[in-house]
């Protein structure tokens, strides 16, 4: 029997809007913490373009990249910052959208879960998160 050990364990409520996390995202000197959804469907992490602005990011001079998804597509640009989930502390590359007015933010596999292993027991709201250390 394989066992996996974990660093954190968040509670969350049992939302129909599903999981979410408090982060903290550090660009340069700038700090800001943010609600993200933990998505691990999601290809890439994506931020709105007013966290982006806050952190004083230049947004378009980011990596560009077109973004699907169920009610059409999202240009965002990708920028390394630092990620702070709980105690845990990589850089990551994440993605800003080009325009104002995105309605959440995603914490995906790239920039985040395949920086870490992840755990949910969903019947007891619980979610586990630990380095990935191969």
């Amino acid at each position: 029997m394989k066992q996996i050990s974990f660093d954190e364990e968040f509670s969350y409520p049992d939302r129909e809007e599903g999981i979410s996390l408090d982060v903290k995202l550090t660009y340069a000197e700038s700090v800001m913490v943010v609600n993200a959804k933990v998505d691990p469907g999601s290809s890439v992490c994506l931020f709105t373009n007013e966290i982006g602005i806050g952190l004083g990011i230049p947004i378009e001079q980011g990596i560009p990249k077109r973004l699907g998804g169920l009610t059409g597509s999202i240009e965002a640009y990708g920028h390394e910052v630092i990620l702070h989930i709980g105690d845990i502390v990589f850089p990551s590359l994440v993605y800003f959208a080009k325009y104002p007015g995105l309605e959440r933010n995603l914490l995906g596999r790239q920039g985040c879960w395949r920086n870490l292993k992840l755990g949910v027991i969903d019947y007891d709201c619980k979610l586990f998160i630990g380095p990935y250390d191969g």
